[in-house]
């Protein structure tokens, strides 16, 4: 397995990895914008951009383009986050020239119609309410707006009812023109395909592309601390808990993953064995981890009855106390650490995953390497480095509590 980097000349990154036993080549192109580089106004715009690709260009109706894939028993998909939107397709390895084909068809030429555009917004609104109707996600968005304050890191990626609404053709267009054309653009390829190949493919395709100077965030604002809470007729109370955890670009990023194991990022956590199993207090509950360029977040979430939440939020503050104060044990931290070896060991047989790893470290991390150096960076973290984050990052005036659902009467508190 090899990876290989070529820069086009208009600052396109082309990021390979050879695999010789794979059969199908999986090819992706990054922009790195995404919801973080909105502003109320234009919210979810991104993620509307990245429906459009796929409605036509000049060459291809929206149905040629499923057409054109599906015919070779290959997928295209996308996605947008916070800080980037991506778009790829899979196929056997035979049809990579029409992988090229479409995606930089599809990324060059969409026309973003007037009669495609309002159908989408349609589809887009029902997603928003689909949203609003997914309690977890309806809190991961209200708790993201709470903590970030006015922030664009606060925005929901699919955007609100009432900037989409707004949208139009011109507005589209002028927003894909400006910030989906810009320099940190990364084409990554994942299979049995020599390096020069892809490289050259992009470069015909990519490099008359004239683009503008790299876009720079807003830098992230202080979190705001406190209780936010939401009634809502739901059958349960959805709470979660959110401190400043490290960026990605931390050297410290590999100890923060094996914290979150120990805290609530798997079923031998305390989180999940002293509220579910020990005292059944709820069906879901755990921790995860949200990691920026220039900041980061620990998540703690549970769903409860309304009777439970306030023992849920006790316990967890237990636990949490405990950590911080000295708690992790160097066994905790070698089941951690195998736990977060095994998932990549497991993860490393999607050319999916491989395909993110070396975009992630083109994009945030100038780095370049193979997929397998997690396990090296993941079996260099210490019991100490554990231990010094928890006590710095667990600490409860830290910690944003955000609720939604049947709130007791009265009320809930970190």
């Amino acid at each position: 397995m090899t990876v290989a980097r070529t820069l086009l000349g208009n600052g396109v990154a082309v990021v390979t990895e050879q695999v010789s036993w794979l059969r199908s080549s999986t090819v992706g192109i990054w922009v790195p914008v995404g919801s973080r580089a909105e502003t109320p106004a234009d919210s979810g715009i991104a993620h509307f951009i990245e429906h459009m690709l796929f409605k036509g260009t000049p060459r291809r109706r929206a149905v040629d383009i499923s057409r054109a894939i599906e015919s070779v028993g290959g997928m295209m998909n996308a996605y947008t986050s916070r800080e980037y939107t991506y778009f790829f397709a899979k196929s056997m390895e035979k049809d990579f020239p029409l992988l090229v084909d479409l995606l930089t068809d599809i990324y060059r030429n969409s026309l973003f119609e007037e009669a495609e555009l309002d159908r989408e917004k349609g589809v887009i609104l029902q997603e928003i309410l689909m949203v609003d109707d997914t309690p977890e996600e309806y809190l991961h968005d209200y708790f993201n707006a709470a903590y970030w304050g006015g922030h664009p890191l606060g925005l929901p990626v699919q955007g609100a009812s009432e900037s989409v609404e707004r949208f139009d053709r011109r507005r589209v267009m002028g927003y894909f023109n400006d910030r989906f054309r810009r320099k940190g653009i990364v084409v990554t390829a994942v299979g049995n395909l020599p390096h020069p190949a892809v490289a050259e493919a992009f470069e015909r395709a990519l490099s008359s592309l004239p683009l503008g100077e790299p876009l720079v965030p807003a830098p992230p604002t202080a979190p705001v601390h406190g209780a936010f809470l939401k009634r809502r007729p739901l059958e349960q109370v959805h709470v979660c808990l959110g401190a400043p955890g490290v960026s990605r670009r931390s050297e410290r990023v590999y100890a923060m993953d094996v914290l979150n194991a120990i805290l609530g990022g798997s079923s031998s956590s305390r989180l999940f064995q002293q509220i579910r199993e020990e005292r059944g207090l709820a069906y879901s509950v755990g921790s995860s981890l949200s990691a920026y360029a220039d900041a980061g977040i620990l998540e703690i979430y549970a769903g409860t009855g309304r009777a439970n939440a306030a023992e849920v939020l006790s316990v967890a503050g237990e636990v949490v106390d405990a950590l911080q104060q000295g708690g992790v044990t160097d066994e905790e931290v070698t089941l951690g650490k195998e736990l977060i070896k095994g998932n990549t060991l497991l993860s490393l047989e999607s050319t999916g995953y491989r395909m993110s790893f070396l975009a992630m470290n083109e994009m945030f991390l100038s780095r370049l390497e193979p997929p397998e150096a997690i396990l090296d960076r993941v079996d260099a973290v210490t019991p100490e480095e554990v231990r010094a984050l928890a006590a710095e990052v667990l600490r409860r005036d830290r910690f944003t509590l955000a609720a939604v659902g049947d709130l007791p009467d009265a009320g809930l508190s970190f």
